[in-house]
């Protein structure tokens, strides 16, 4: 090491060009990653380095940044003067360098420009707080990097502030509803959040009358909260999932008569239950034992259900016993055939398979209790 410094300073002297300076900042970088540095030579190589981040040659500097980027020992006022130097000197740092702390990141996110965010953004671990400094800062581009890198850590509060403001960007979106373990809480905000969006410029972009644009928007909705899977993993973490979700959508409004229909018809029967339970004030137990005993008509009074939708549960719950495996997309197409065929003495019209169509026959006495 002794003897390279010395050769650099002495070929510095002779040519002090551009292309003689970045390879002297390229051949010092590489020596200074050996692991058998000498205290006294590691801290003439950083003397040099101090010298070369001011160096008026951007290419000096962007060789410095390269050689030092994946160094876990480079003193932080050298990386932070680098990653605050020109994009092309400080993306290389922001993006690999493990030296800087998070508050160092979010000085840099809440500074710099969106080339600097979009580093941080890629790096292979991102921290919670800087996370939700990139969401609070950051530009469409930055969050869909963000929300796409499973290295960074986003926690329920940030993902909400991701919903609020980019609920409009499809990019966004998929990016976040794709994050592993996304929570079903957000997930339905996020449904609810976009189809918002939808109903908005089906509005400004087609002459479709207000009222059928709403139907058709609100029954996609329905049809992705209810297809949202509560079977993985621990089976009373789904059940508390569930309830935590009904509960979040009492409390805005989107707990209607005609999701719950919804459910009783498609097959989405645990959601059907906990639901009409909540609405109830009952245990989830005792709603499931009511309809079990045919006594459904109780549960739809107590739950503010039309009665119509009494005799459909039993038929229901009667049919689900029969299933092997109800739960699956293909027990809920049985189910579905299934349940049309046993309620078509009441309502002889519905063609088979056609689960909206049963809905839409039970839908005037479901509007009076939404």
């Amino acid at each position: 090491m002794t003897e390279l410094t010395s050769d650099l300073i002495r070929r510095l002297r002779e040519d002090d060009t551009p292309e003689v300076r970045r390879e002297a900042a390229a051949s010092l970088t590489a020596e200074f990653g050996r692991s058998d540095l000498e205290p006294g030579e590691q801290r003439l190589a950083e003397a040099i380095f101090r010298i070369m981040v001011r160096d008026a040659d951007q290419g000096v500097r962007r060789a410095l940044a390269e050689g030092l980027k994946n160094n876990p020992n480079v003193p932080t006022e050298i990386a932070m003067t680098l990653a605050r130097d020109v994009a092309e000197v400080a993306v290389p740092m922001l993006h690999y360098s493990t030296v800087f702390t998070d508050d160092e990141l979010i000085q840099i996110v809440r500074s710099q420009p969106e080339a600097w965010q979009q580093a941080v953004a890629r790096r292979e671990r991102v921290a919670a707080p800087v996370s939700d400094a990139l969401v609070d800062t950051g530009s469409e581009p930055v969050v869909v990097i963000l929300v796409e890198n499973r290295g960074a850590v986003i926690s329920d509060i940030t993902s909400a502030k991701v919903i609020d403001r980019f609920a409009d960007s499809e990019a966004v979106m998929s990016g976040l509803i794709r994050r592993p373990n996304f929570p079903l809480l957000l997930a339905e905000r996020l449904i609810a959040a976009v189809s918002n969006q939808i109903r908005r410029r089906l509005s400004e972009l087609t002459d479709l009358p207000a009222a059928l644009a709403d139907q058709l928007v609100s029954r996609g909705q329905e049809a992705m909260t209810l297809d949202m899977d509560f079977s993985d993993g621990d089976m009373d973490e789904a059940a508390t999932d569930l309830v935590q979700l009904i509960q979040q959508m009492d409390i805005r409004g989107r707990l209607t008569a005609t999701i719950i229909a919804r459910a009783l018809c498609t097959g989405h029967f645990g959601f059907f239950e906990a639901a009409a339970a909540h609405r109830a004030g009952m245990d989830r137990q005792n709603v499931h034992e009511l309809i079990s005993n045919s006594d459904a008509a109780a549960l739809c009074e107590a739950a503010k259900l039309p009665d119509a939708m009494a005799e459909v549960a039993v038929m229901a719950g009667n049919i689900r016993a029969t299933l092997a495996d109800p739960d699956s997309a293909k027990g809920r197409t049985a189910f579905q055939s299934m349940l049309i065929e046993a309620c078509r003495p009441r309502y002889p019209n519905v063609p088979a398979g056609d689960s909206e169509a049963l809905i839409a026959e039970l839908a005037p006495a479901v509007a009076r209790r939404n």
